[in-house]
């Protein structure tokens, strides 16, 4: 690594773990709910824990105003209840569930959610079902030490990828211990990144820029609150995450003024906080940005997208060739298109083949799956980061939803018109088993050369002569 990214794995760690530490320990959560009267429904039932010392989420409707907040999973215990302008300390559940039903106006709720242990919210049952086991930790922490003699010190981890490159990025597909990502991280990224693309001073400089547009300022306030929604450290009450991540958008926006901010970075640059430094966490992902592809699919005209709108239904329809059928049939008819007018779409350069593809994947690339209205769970964003930062584009991205699509096919065949529009907009938030999918999507081992996009546009036949 050169010398501006150069840090001890060791310090990394131990500064990883006491962010971890100060982040778990704040995890007080302000939920504000809106009720025009007291017939709305929120759509939580509370209930007591065992020891009847705590009034918890016990459920929560689907569809309903609560299930909009994720800190509302079941497990949640409920502190302070805020009705009619007046602060309940510690209600009883009887209380509390009156203040809730009767409340008109600002209802307010502080809560203390459940947490894995990496911070992110969890309900009562994912609590439950995944406990940290001592043969787990051994596990782990025999790992763990495998990894820190490879990285150890920045010569290790020189030394290693030097003499077993392809050994080290099998290592990387496999997953990074939480302890070492965040140097991890950042030695691929120096590697990928010119040698003198990180500069001293220079993010504190772009942090202090006024120079922003109304515009790009707007849109990243509106992106930051509903970015990484389910860890602790975009959600609590402190906000430190949020504040982080507003300073490195803008910053990101004065380094590239020409790109400036598009919605869905925010979620490229979020995870990088949960492992370094707000100023680590920029160049990192500045070097996404400018050195993985990512810049294209934000750029007017957004070639790059274009691209893998393409290169998603070449894939769909090599992996899943029913499924693919079904969904264009379905969609077209949803859109008020004749299934052959679509078809013949495809077979041209006409713009309006991306429609169907589109409507339900922008999101999967411009957000990396966890952002938008439907996200993945926030924990699949840390095995994302690993490949593309390895990979340099989004092969992962194309491997994860091809492998989601495979384990949903028979629920997706059964949906029709509307149903399927919304199951597919809908479908990121079925990625519950983190690690069999990505298993699942390095096995399909998508290959660069669907990926990689060297013109602005390409056409169908340019694309079948690539394939």
């Amino acid at each position: 690594m050169d010398r501006g990214w150069s840090q001890n794995p060791g310090e990394d760690a131990e500064a990883s773990a006491s962010s971890n530490e100060s982040r778990l320990s704040t995890e007080v959560c302000s939920v504000c709910l809106l009720k025009q009267s007291s017939i709305d429904k929120v759509g939580v039932l509370l209930g007591n824990t065992r020891d009847q010392r705590w009034v918890v989420v016990a459920s929560v409707q689907p569809g309903s105003v609560a299930s909009t907040f994720p800190e509302l999973k079941p497990g949640a215990k409920l502190l302070d209840v805020m009705a009619g302008g007046e602060w309940y300390r510690r209600p009883s559940l009887e209380k509390a569930t009156e203040l809730i039903t009767t409340a008109i106006g600002e209802l307010r709720l502080v809560v203390a959610p459940l947490l894995d242990r990496y911070g992110f919210i969890v309900g009562i049952k994912e609590f439950t079902d995944r406990p940290v086991t001592r043969k787990l930790v051994r596990s782990e922490n025999e790992e763990l030490r495998k990894w820190q003699k490879r990285v150890g010190t920045v010569g290790a981890w020189k030394r290693y990828s030097e003499r077993k490159p392809e050994k080290l990025r099998q290592r990387i597909r496999e997953g990074v211990p939480d302890a070492v990502r965040g140097f991890v991280w950042k030695a691929i990224a120096a590697a990928r990144a010119p040698r003198d693309f990180r500069q001293d001073g220079l993010y504190h400089s772009l942090r202090l820029h006024q120079g922003h547009s109304p515009s790009v300022l707007a849109q990243i306030e509106k992106d930051v609150p509903r970015t990484m929604t389910g860890h602790i450290f975009f959600r609590a009450d402190n906000a430190r995450g949020q504040e982080a991540l507003r300073q490195i958008l803008r910053a990101y926006a004065a380094f590239n003024p020409e790109l400036g901010y598009t919605q869905g970075m925010s979620s490229y640059a979020a995870v990088l906080l949960l492992y370094m430094s707000e100023e680590d966490a920029f160049w990192v992902f500045a070097t996404a940005m400018e050195h993985c592809t990512l810049t294209r699919l934000f750029e007017d005209g957004f070639p790059l997208l274009h691209h893998y709108y393409d290169t998603w239904e070449t894939l769909l329809r090599k992996h899943v060739p029913r499924l693919a059928t079904h969904i264009h049939k379905e969609l077209a008819s949803f859109m008020g298109l004749e299934v052959p007018s679509y078809e013949r779409m495809q077979r041209s350069d006409d713009r309006m083949r991306f429609m169907i593809p589109g409507f339900y994947t922008t999101s999967w690339f411009q957000s990396m799956l966890v952002g938008g209205e439907h996200p993945a769970p926030s924990a699949m964003a840390p095995r994302i980061m690993d490949n593309l930062l390895l990979d340099g584009n989004l092969s992962i991205i194309f491997g994860l939803a091809i492998a989601l699509m495979k384990q949903e096919k028979t629920l997706l065949l059964r949906q029709r018109g509307d149903s399927l529009a919304d199951a597919l907009k809908s479908l990121p938030t079925q990625m519950f088993e983190v690690e069999s999918l990505a298993s699942a999507a390095l096995e399909l081992n998508i290959k660069d050369k669907y990926i990689y996009c060297s013109e602005d546009s390409v056409s169908p036949s340019r694309r079948k002569e690539q394939i």
